[in-house]
């Protein structure tokens, strides 16, 4: 306990410090400023802006390239979930399948695959909605679709998808005929 204490005095003095040189600092920068020619001043102003300029451009044309890339192989994961969810619909309209899917080892492989992508290049937003739903799996058809609505809504949101006007309820009218919010308020 007073280990801590001494590393936050000892911290707090190291900051008091270099707050209190750095504002000697600009200080004397600030009057040496002030001292020089005109002509000279302005160059100063325009080359620091310009060096502002070109180092904000070049971390922004980084940053667009390194999420363009990982939207590309994002894009490649969360569309095994969209396969899961959609073959599953398929399933559920034909009434007699020879092997469901939802039993199937084909599943468990897809869920594997997708576990892992998500785990690599998913958003925290998505890694937690698939952690509740994978909580909730043994919860009421409801629950379990609200938790599918927060996982489209999480992904769509991490490809740099907008997100306005849906829910987790709505988000389901795409592939669904019947009312949903009205469904779901019935079975509740």
């Amino acid at each position: 306990m007073k280990k801590k204490i001494g590393q936050t005095i000892f911290g707090l003095l190291i900051l008091a410090v270099l707050m209190i040189a750095g504002w000697y600092i600009i200080n004397w920068l600030f009057r040496s400023f002030l001292g020089l020619d005109k002509a000279l001043a302005s160059s100063i102003i325009a080359g620091f802006v310009a060096l502002i300029s070109l180092i904000f451009a070049y971390w922004k044309e980084r940053e667009k390239s390194r999420q363009e890339a990982h939207r590309e192989k994002k894009t490649e994961i969360y569309s095994i979930f969209f396969d899961i969810v959609f073959r599953i619909l398929k399933e559920t309209k034909n009434k007699n399948p020879t092997t469901p899917y939802a039993e199937s080892q084909e599943l468990q492989d897809s869920l594997y695959e997708l576990m892992k992508g998500v785990l690599a290049y998913g958003s925290p937003e998505v890694v937690l909605s698939i952690g509740r739903w994978r909580l909730n799996s043994n919860a009421s058809s409801n629950t379990i679709l609200l938790h599918v609505g927060d996982i489209l809504l999480a992904m769509r949101k991490d490809i740099g998808l907008s997100n306005k006007g849906l829910t987790n309820i709505n988000i389901h009218q795409v592939y669904v005929l019947d009312d949903m919010e009205k469904l779901l308020k019935e079975t509740q």
